[in-house]
């Protein structure tokens, strides 16, 4: 049994040994133009939740060999203590709660071995979807003030020209100047805003050297999957399959069963089996408060993804109709109908529109994929 200890405690010393650890000992270095598929492929046994995990299955095989080992000596013990000896009720409550800790670390042990990793990529892979599209609503802004800094810039060349030929004020001429100055603010303000989340992004993917040729190429879905979940068996899938909650119930069968003990040794009517037996209700009520929580959320999570749905339908249609009209606006003005002023000005606003589209996008997307995990038992906050 020391030796167990000996070895947990190693374990834990390598686990912080191994945090410093940066791109040196990475192979794979970021590239330019990456997409979401790209990230999350890079990001496989890459980042350091995976080398961590690696430790805490180790730790958890070391803790469930332990406690049934410490378990099986104390019930050797038991074994051999007659109910007369003065030891018998402390060897019983000592099986007890060891009976409690090896279920419990048996399931974590099962839980590293068959679910722990596959949960752990599907967490990174919506963490980095998150990001990225983070990173793509930074750049819809950077172009729209692009657009905005190009429009603005026609827009005071020519109030400079129409001074110069008295058709407009020097007031009139300034204030085109400020508002351009002012833009322009706003452009630099987006662009650093990127190179801020990109440099995220790449620390995420534990890349904190050498990182200048790496880029991101921005692409919406061409279409979102559909499903209709239905909130009650979501929960229901969600319940069964969820480690936390398989823990927790574990858990109160085992108090419930330390309980009986205490039951059996002291009487129901002892105010030692009474005080625990507030405490085991008082706990059990709490769980299902934890449950009846995780329910809610779970129907508040389905209406907003069908609301974020419906408005990603609308938003596809009304981005068709932008695009058509983008194509208009080129057109006009490549065959001299349209002023430069005038295409540069819609040119901008045609862009903002046409982002929160893809805001739509984003949104029903996520929550799709959220509710997927939770569907696996993944719970995602």
């Amino acid at each position: 049994m020391e030796s167990r200890k000996l070895i947990a405690g190693i374990v834990s010393i390598a686990v912080a040994v191994s945090l410093p650890v940066t791109t040196a000992a990475v192979g794979k270095m970021l590239s330019s133009d990456m997409n979401l598929e790209d990230l999350q492929k890079f990001a496989d046994k890459n980042t350091y939740s995976y080398r961590i995990f690696e430790y805490e299955k180790e730790n958890a095989e070391i803790s469930a060999d332990s406690k049934e080992y410490e378990l099986e000596y104390y019930r050797q013990l038991l074994k051999s203590t007659s109910e007369s000896d003065s030891r018998y009720a402390e060897y019983m409550f000592k099986v007890s709660e060891l009976e409690k800790d090896f279920a419990l670390a048996e399931i974590d042990r099962e839980y590293y071995d068959e679910g722990k990793e596959e949960a752990d990529k599907k967490l990174l892979d919506l963490a980095l979807k998150s990001k990225y599209y983070e990173l793509c609503d930074l750049e819809n802004q950077a172009e729209i003030q692009r657009a905005n800094v190009q429009y603005m810039k026609k827009y005071a060349e020519i109030e400079a020209v129409k001074l110069e030929g008295g058709r407009t004020t020097e007031t009139d001429c300034r204030l085109a100047k400020v508002s351009l100055e002012m833009v322009e603010n706003d452009w630099s303000a987006a662009e650093n805003a990127v190179s801020i989340k990109t440099r995220e992004i790449s620390d995420f993917l534990n890349q904190y050297d050498d990182t200048e040729k790496f880029s991101v190429e921005c692409a919406m879905p061409q279409s979102l999957e559909y499903r209709k979940f239905d909130a009650e068996k979501l929960y229901k899938k969600f319940s069964e399959n969820n480690f936390e909650l398989k823990k927790q119930r574990k858990s109160m069968e085992h108090d419930e069963d330390y309980l009986g003990v205490i039951g059996k040794l002291y009487g129901k009517e002892s105010d030692t089996y009474k005080s625990y037996s507030n405490s085991y209700e008082i706990d059990k009520l709490n769980s299902e408060a934890a449950e009846n929580s995780y329910k809610s959320q779970i129907a508040a999570m389905v209406m907003n993804y069908e609301q974020a749905y419906e408005k990603y339908m609308i938003s596809e249609e009304y981005m068709a109709v932008l695009t058509e009209k983008l194509g208009i606006l080129q057109t006009a003005y490549n065959s001299g109908n349209m002023s430069e002023l005038e295409y540069l000005k819609q040119y901008a606003e045609l862009k903002s529109e046409m982002c929160s589209g893809e805001n739509a996008v984003q949104e029903a997307d996520l929550l799709y994929q959220r509710l997927c995990m939770i569907e696996n038992g993944i719970w995602v906050d």
